[in-house]
């Protein structure tokens, strides 16, 4: 389902999973797969902010400008269930963060003030009315 988007993230709860788990691959288009997966994770610590734009699967074709924490360590367990913790910054950051907020109930959306919400609610009714036309 991630990678048929395209997408860098997938979070159980997208494909109606209640599982704490997450998967990212921040890979560049045309290099070999960075596929992780993160089990029952914890975000540890947050350092600094970064606004990025981010898309989301469970809105296709909305892309806004999120802030996040600039560099993220979170903690989780592999498909193997070994704990292990990892530090990232950029892309990888910003998805773990995303990924990490699906899992607590929290979407794109709930980042936005109320204007940017009602833009994106009415852009997300004409793209689902033109696509039933």
């Amino acid at each position: 389902t991630m990678y048929a988007a395209p997408g860098v993230g997938l979070a159980a709860t997208q494909v109606g999973e209640l599982w704490q788990i997450f998967v990212v691959d921040c890979a560049e288009e045309g290099q070999p797969s960075d596929l992780r997966v993160f089990v029952n994770p914890e975000i540890v610590s947050v350092e600094g902010k970064v606004t990025f734009d981010e898309g989301c699967l469970s809105f296709p074709g909305a892309r806004e400008e999120i802030e996040r924490g600039e560099k993220v360590r979170v903690r989780a367990q592999d498909r193997e269930g070994k704990w292990f913790e990892l530090e990232a910054e950029g892309l990888l950051a910003v998805a773990v963060q995303h990924e990490y907020d699906h899992l607590q109930g929290v979407l794109m959306i709930d980042h936005l003030g109320p204007l940017k919400k009602r833009l994106l609610h009415r852009k997300m009714l004409k793209r689902e009315a033109s696509a039933t036309a």
